[in-house]
């Protein structure tokens, strides 16, 4: 089974794919840790180390694969047998990334980056950024419609609760 997950920032992604992982015992992979590198201070990889490392894992038989629905990872679309669609508002969006910072702070969450004021600030740019282009991924999206599960916030909870 491939599976992709697409949702804003803090919509629940990686919970839902490790839910979905323990389940069908497939492996997970977060984009972002695709995107950036952890282990050498969050910096961002050139796109040629992006798309090798991305390949790598369509290549396999099985994935879970989550993402805000970057363009350069689109192909992973074609290659899934599923795509689920988180669909939460951006004041929910927002509401949801201050919790997470907050939550990081505490230690009560893990993060990939250093939770600082400034990445708080570059996540609320990064909401902003998915619902300025959320039109033209949907748009792409529904072309793959008859694998599509959109999920708002209940139809989440039902499915990480089964």
């Amino acid at each position: 089974m491939k599976i992709y997950i697409i949702g804003p920032p803090a919509s629940g992604k990686t919970t839902l794919s490790i839910i979905l992982s323990k389940r069908y015992n497939i492996k997970n992979y977060e984009l972002d840790c695709i995107v950036w590198d952890d282990n050498n201070n969050h910096i961002k990889r050139d796109d040629e180390t992006i798309k090798k490392m991305f390949n790598d894992i369509l290549s396999k038989d099985s994935f879970i694969i989550e993402d805000i629905g970057r363009s350069i990872f689109k192909e992973g679309l074609k290659k899934c047998d599923k795509i689920y669609y988180i669909k939460i508002s951006k004041s929910e969006s927002y509401k949801r990334v201050i919790k997470r910072l907050i939550n990081q702070k505490l230690g009560k969450e893990t993060c990939n980056y250093p939770p600082s004021f400034r990445a708080l600030i570059d996540m609320i740019k990064v909401v902003n950024s998915y619902y300025k282009k959320e039109k033209r991924k949907l748009g792409y999206i529904n072309k793959f419609k008859d694998k599509v599960i959109y999920l708002d916030k209940d139809k989440l909870n039902e499915l990480e609760n089964r």
